[in-house]
């Protein structure tokens, strides 16, 4: 009987549908002889009419599994057209109308979960593993395998402690999913936050969908959130078990940020159907985080320093890994963050921080500049006054003469085995470039006192 369900049995349909609510809402035709004489004809009709349209729909529904199904496309070209059927079950056949209801949340739910759970299995092979249990920043022998391999081992786990190129996974938000076929064929991996943002889109356009077709075909907002169990429990699972295994903070800090973001898509959309999934999503993230972050914490408090010993001018590789990763994070907070500002106590230790490194700074350009023009120096000091404005003592051509005799001949190397060891010393550009400043301005400094001195011979 599929065929005869067209556009003529749909205009007889409504015709029928306007009949039995006239004979139910006028009390005056309930009681006329009129109605007895053909109601026993009505219900026949409505009878016969709420098996063969529950029969069409639920048809139409089974439909949906067969391999290859775009259901978009079938809910949009083809349910939509027979959205009046639906409303005649709801209006005059309320149990017809739930099973409908039932076999479609059933069929989606089936149909949803198994689509998710492929493209799962399917990402899954994509994923670039980035941090394992054993690599935190700090070391002890019992569980931590990073720190004794150096920096090799550090150059290949860069992406663990580094953000880099990661943080532009937030400028493609609301760009297309990976399709995992392409990249197969190309064999790409990606880090694991690719591969959640590319899940998370695939939910919000596929629920977005599904969330409009329900309200416009059933007219059951709640239809929606039974249809998406089976969907949700599927990526649930998932990212139990992956956070479980995950010990690598950035990504999760990332997942973090991808699902705030996320939030705000739908809230441009203004669809709440997500609203419950994107706030557990981040009940799961918000806790693995700290307890990822507190094993980097832990294992630098677990830190044997004379097997870390590293005797040399270049940062220590757990130092790099820190900065690194504390960069990475006011990066990610700045960009993400609630727009609280810190507390008193953060603050105060960034002060202390910072006066830490100035002071280091003034050291480190005072053990250069005794290194390579000591004799300078020292000649400075016992001549002349700290504020650099009077002597000490009455000048002496025999003491002068062999300094600034000295100081001409070496003055240029001695400014370029400098720069070679602030450059080797100082990772950071910015400290490094304040160093070879401050040295300069004191040699500057210098020299004008000793033209000065001995323009006074």
């Amino acid at each position: 009987f599929f065929w005869q369900v067209n556009d003529d049995y749909i205009k007889s349909l409504n015709m029928l549908s306007k009949k039995l609510r006239f004979a139910q809402v006028d009390p005056l035709l309930n009681a006329s002889k009129a109605l007895k004489d053909i109601k026993q004809e009505l219900e026949r009709l409505r009878k016969k009419a709420l098996s063969k349209v529950s029969a069409y729909v639920i048809g139409i529904f089974s439909s949906m599994r067969k391999p290859g199904t775009n259901i978009q496309i079938l809910q949009q070209n083809l349910l939509q057209k027979y959205r009046h059927l639906v409303l005649f079950l709801k209006e005059h056949g309320i149990e017809k109308y739930n099973d409908v209801c039932a076999a479609y949340v059933d069929k989606m739910n089936k149909v949803l979960s198994e689509d998710f759970r492929v493209y799962l299995e399917a990402l899954e092979s994509l994923k670039l593993d980035i941090g394992v249990s054993t690599d935190v920043i700090g070391y002890d022998a019992n569980v931590v395998d990073l720190i004794p391999r150096g920096r090799e081992q550090l150059r290949n786990h860069r992406f663990m402690f580094s953000l880099g190129e990661r943080s532009n996974i937030l400028k493609e938000i609301d760009q297309p999913g990976l399709v995992p076929c392409i990249s197969e064929a190309n064999s790409l991996k990606y880090p694991y936050e690719v591969i959640f943002r590319s899940l998370q889109k695939l939910l919000m356009d596929t629920a977005s969908s599904e969330y409009i077709f329900i309200k416009a075909f059933f007219r059951d907002e709640s239809m929606f959130y039974r249809v998406f169990e089976g969907p949700v429990a599927v990526i649930d699972e998932n990212m139990k078990l992956t956070l479980a295994n995950s010990h690598d903070a950035i990504c999760l800090m990332l997942m973090i940020c991808i699902t705030k973001k996320h939030q705000l898509v739908m809230s441009n959309r203004r669809l709440p159907c997500l609203d419950t999934y994107l706030d557990k999503a981040l009940i799961y993230l918000w806790p693995r985080f700290k307890t990822v972050f507190d094993m980097y914490i832990q294992s630098l408090y677990q830190c044997d320093a004379k097997m870390l010993w590293v005797d040399g001018t270049h940062p220590h590789h757990i130092v790099r890994c820190y900065m690194e990763f504390t960069a990475s994070l006011i990066q990610l907070n700045a960009e993400c963050g609630d727009g609280q500002e810190a507390g008193e106590e953060a603050k105060e230790l960034r002060r202390y921080f910072e006066e830490k490194l100035e002071s280091n700074l003034v050291s480190f350009v005072d053990e250069l500049l005794m290194e390579y023009f000591g004799d300078l120096i020292k000649f400075v000091k016992n001549h002349i006054s700290e504020d650099l404005i009077s002597y000490t003592e009455c000048p002496n051509i025999a003491d002068v003469e062999p300094v600034v005799k000295n100081f001409a001949v070496k003055w240029r190397t001695a400014l370029e085995l400098m720069h070679n060891e602030v450059v080797t010393c100082c990772s950071n550009f910015v400290s490094g470039g304040s160093s070879l400043n401050r040295n300069l301005v004191s040699i500057t400094s210098i020299s004008y006192e000793i033209r000065k001195y001995s323009r006074t011979l």
